[in-house]
């Protein structure tokens, strides 16, 4: 059913790559998601996106339709407001995510909850690797500054 999130998962977001200092894209996800500690589902609408965030694992992930780029940046930044102890990325093609040549992008309009303060700690511990030396200025506002 979710095939496509678990390819990206397993082939793009957890594979070693110089760019990150040799970690993968997102050095957590595959253990998140072997331990089947992330939720997909499918946006049916806002009231039911926070009921199900209630049930949060670790990481809940809200694929979307066809919603432009800027609309999806403006839900995110109003969720995570809203909620204040979780994280709300937004993943859209058309918000490429590039790290020195590297694409990580999915594909298809989603939207990633996660436990802010445990993303947080998570991000500091990278900090010390190297991991985010390559990132460019624009990609670490838009996705460590929320």
């Amino acid at each position: 059913m979710h095939d496509d999130i678990e390819d990206w998962v397993m082939k793009v977001l957890s594979k070693p790559e110089k760019v990150f200092a040799n970690l993968p894209p997102c050095p957590f996800a595959k253990k998140a998601w072997m331990e089947n500690k992330v939720d997909v589902k499918n946006f049916v609408s806002f009231e039911q996106l926070e009921e199900d965030i209630k049930n949060l694992k670790e990481v809940m992930i809200f694929r979307f339709g066809n919603i432009a780029a800027n609309d999806f940046e403006d839900i995110a930044k109003e969720y995570n407001q809203k909620y204040p102890d979780l994280l709300f990325l937004e993943e859209h093609p058309d918000l490429v995510e590039c790290f020195g040549g590297l694409v990580t992008n999915q594909g298809t309009p989603m939207l990633i909850v996660q436990d802010r303060k445990e993303l947080e700690d998570a991000r500091k511990q990278l900090k010390k690797t190297g991991y985010y030396d390559n990132w460019s200025e624009e990609l670490k506002d838009r996705i460590l500054n929320r």
